[in-house]
């Protein structure tokens, strides 16, 4: 089984059904659902999630699809060592670094799956992008 921490664009196109990404992301949750994947998600995320699907929709529904994803996926708290780590980090966006921090203290998490790969070059956990992340997903 495949370990993937879900950066939070990816998330929200998946619940917010952002086109033309949303494809993918529903893909990468399909494969968490099929226990083909176990997803992971920093606790941070949810705030955003939230907070976005609110603006977007209401707060009643965001809160549906909030704790629909809680049921999804496993959660990895951002702790103060993480943010320690953030602050310390070569990451030159503050977020993605608590991201990174959050996922690396996972051992068992191969890769993050982000739209913005790029963003993670400088991390300790390879990143890939969802289509890249289904590919891997298909090799064994």
């Amino acid at each position: 089984m495949k370990h993937y921490f879900l950066d939070t664009n990816v998330v929200l196109d998946f619940l917010a059904r952002r086109e033309p990404f949303a494809e993918a992301a529903l893909e990468i949750f399909r494969a968490g659902l099929e226990k083909r994947a176990t997803l992971y998600v920093a606790s941070l995320s949810f705030s955003t999630v939230y907070y976005v699907l609110r603006k977007q929709a209401n707060r009643q529904l965001a809160r549906t699809l909030v704790a629909n994803l809680e049921q999804l996926v496993t959660i990895v708290a951002v702790d103060a060592v993480a943010v320690q780590k953030a602050i310390t980090g070569s990451f030159l966006d503050f977020e993605d670094g608590l991201q990174h921090c959050a996922a690396a203290s996972v051992p068992a998490i191969e890769v993050i799956v982000t739209r913005n790969a790029a963003d993670f070059k400088t991390g300790t956990l390879p990143a890939l992008t969802p289509n890249q992340a289904l590919v891997h997903l298909s090799q064994p």
